[in-house]
């Protein structure tokens, strides 16, 4: 009976030793080839294959829990060879970097990655990449694809602090994306081959919290950025929200429309805050779909500027509203989207001789959209997106409208109606007098009411508008207000023969305008709004009815 149990005990004492001596030697092994390694796993997978690595300090811990890692001031770069090509280089690098948990299983037999947490601080990385569009072609071709993407990545728990990003085109060296220190605390974090595969999905994660400082997108050849300062994201709230958000011109107006042969817009926007309520992040990680209870957008200062001396551009055709919904590139439910004290101005430099632009502009613009959603089922039971919203005309007449377009509708049909407060009419020459060489000498609007249908085609309704002591008068040829008998002839037949002064008149007689516009292709969605009531202030004033404004529009 002893001899058994003799043979058992030193059986199990070798075993204990094998147990404790075992961490050792991997330990040994893996610390005098932890480069080696290291290395292998990051040059192996296909966006890195074709790059070196350097480590300052690397040091490797096993035990049967899992694999200690610590990196000090790694490096990754491409080597000569990649230089050369033209695909995606990477420079990484990274001050410090503590995973722990590594599975050697995984990676061993599944050729996949995971940890239970990992950390990285003060991150750095750079790319420089071909044209975009070239880049898919090739994934799509199966071209240059010399390494081998792990099945998966995960991690339990994972934490950036402080990280820096840039893109650059590798033709013009041009920034494409920049951001900006990039904070990141996560939980049960996984990325799989097919998620790199999938045009919709990210990844996967349970929870994820991050802040940026800035962030920086180049477009239109590099000429305007889109800007977003303090952005904040948190999985467990459903929010998002950025304290500034702009898209800002490089260059001046006429340096940067003169860039063109055809009219284009010169536009920017800035000083924006945006906050995005009760947001579905899931369904945006695992299938690119945006669904939000509300978003919130503040402080918006839009500026639009056009030159109308520049050749018209007739072949561009601006999508109408229900064009724009169903042709997003994403599936999308905003089921509130609230505005508050925007600023929109729009200045056009006419084709004359007049010495400045003609401006118009709506400030303490406030109001709400319901119904913005591309989702075909929700657009089954109701395609009404409604658009409520008041402000102010010139900085005087108040507004107050409402517009309803029917998303489904083929001939995108909307509805529109509302209006506008009392202003002194000398307010629109800033407007009125660089395209007409046409002053409003006096003249006081007490309202406006404006109800129109209308769709891709043209529309009609009616305007009423309500104003006294309506007086206009000719300008010189440098658009002064230099008196002399011919003009102050023309002026007065105009306002006693053409223009009705006052609506009511003094007997009493209401004349109320009748709309009708048709819609120009090559314009945006606003340029006709504003020409449809257009259309029923001038028939106010000049008495045309609908068949007369028809009429002019076929000749």
């Amino acid at each position: 009976m002893k001899k058994p149990v003799i043979i058992t005990f030193a059986v199990g004492l070798v075993l204990l030793g094998f147990f404790y001596l075992l961490p050792v030697l991997v330990n040994s092994y893996l610390n005098k080839n932890a480069e080696t390694i290291v290395s292998n796993m990051i040059v192996r997978t296909n966006d890195f294959a074709g790059h070196e690595v350097n480590f300052g300090k690397i040091s490797l811990d096993y035990n049967y829990q899992g694999t200690f890692l610590k990196m000090d001031s790694v490096h990754i770069y491409p080597g000569e060879k990649l230089k050369q090509e033209n695909k995606i280089k990477f420079n990484l690098s990274f001050k410090e970097a503590s995973l722990t948990g590594f599975q050697w299983v995984d990676f061993l037999f599944y050729n996949s990655i995971h940890l239970d947490s990992a950390y990285i601080a003060n991150v750095i990385l750079e790319t420089i990449t071909p044209d975009l569009e070239e880049i898919t072609g090739k994934m799509e071709q199966g071209k240059g694809n010399q390494g081998e993407n792990y099945k998966k990545i995960s991690l339990n728990h994972f934490r950036v602090n402080q990280a820096y990003f840039q893109n650059k085109d590798s033709k013009t060296d041009s920034t494409r994306l920049l951001i900006k220190d990039l904070f990141i605390f996560a939980d049960g974090f996984s990325l799989t081959d097919q998620d790199l595969e999938s045009q919709q999905a990210l990844f996967s994660v349970d929870n994820i919290e991050g802040y940026l400082e800035d962030v920086q997108l180049h477009v239109n050849d590099y000429i305007n950025v889109v800007e977003a300062k303090e952005l904040a994201f948190n999985t467990s709230e459903q929010k998002l929200s950025i304290e500034k958000i702009g898209f800002n011109n490089k260059l001046r107006k006429y340096s940067y429309i003169n860039r063109f042969v055809k009219e284009t817009n010169w536009m920017e926007f800035n000083d924006a805050r945006l906050e995005i309520l009760g947001m579905d992040f899931q369904s945006y990680f695992r299938q690119g779909v945006i669904v939000a209870d509300e978003l919130q957008l503040d402080h918006l200062n839009l500026e639009v500027f056009r030159d109308k001396r520049k050749v018209e551009d007739t072949s561009k055709r601006p999508k109408m509203i229900h064009e724009i919904i169903h042709e997003l590139p994403k599936s999308i439910w905003l089921k509130e989207i609230n505005f508050e004290n925007m600023k929109i101005t729009y200045q056009e430099r006419p084709d004359t001789k007049a010495p400045s632009s003609g401006k118009i502009f709506f400030d303490q613009v406030n109001g709400e959209i319901l119904g913005f959603t591309n989702f075909q089922d929700k657009l089954a039971q109701n395609d009404t997106l409604k658009i409520l919203a008041k402000g102010r005309l010139m900085g005087e007449g108040q507004i107050d409208m409402q517009a309803d377009y029917l998303v489904n509708d083929e001939e995108g049909r909307f509805f529109i109606k509302g209006s506008i407060g009392e202003m002194n009419l000398t307010s629109l020459n800033n407007m009125i007098m660089p395209a007409t060489r046409v002053a409003l000498k006096g003249g006081r609007l007490d309202n406006l009411y404006f109800d129109i249908v209308a769709d891709e085609f043209d529309g009609t309704g009616d305007v009423i508008a309500k104003y006294h002591n309506l007086e206009i008068e000719i300008l010189d040829k440098n658009y002064k207000r230099n008196r002399n008998i011919f003009r102050d002839i023309g002026a007065f037949l105009a306002n006693k023969i053409v223009v009705r002064t006052d609506n009511p008149q003094k007997s009493g007689d209401l004349q109320k305008g009748e709309v009708y516009f048709r819609r120009e292709k090559h314009k945006f969605i606003f340029h006709y709004w504003w020409n449809l009531i257009l259309s029923g202030l001038k028939s106010t004033i000049t008495g045309d009815t609908e068949q007369d404004l028809r009429d002019k529009a076929s000749n």
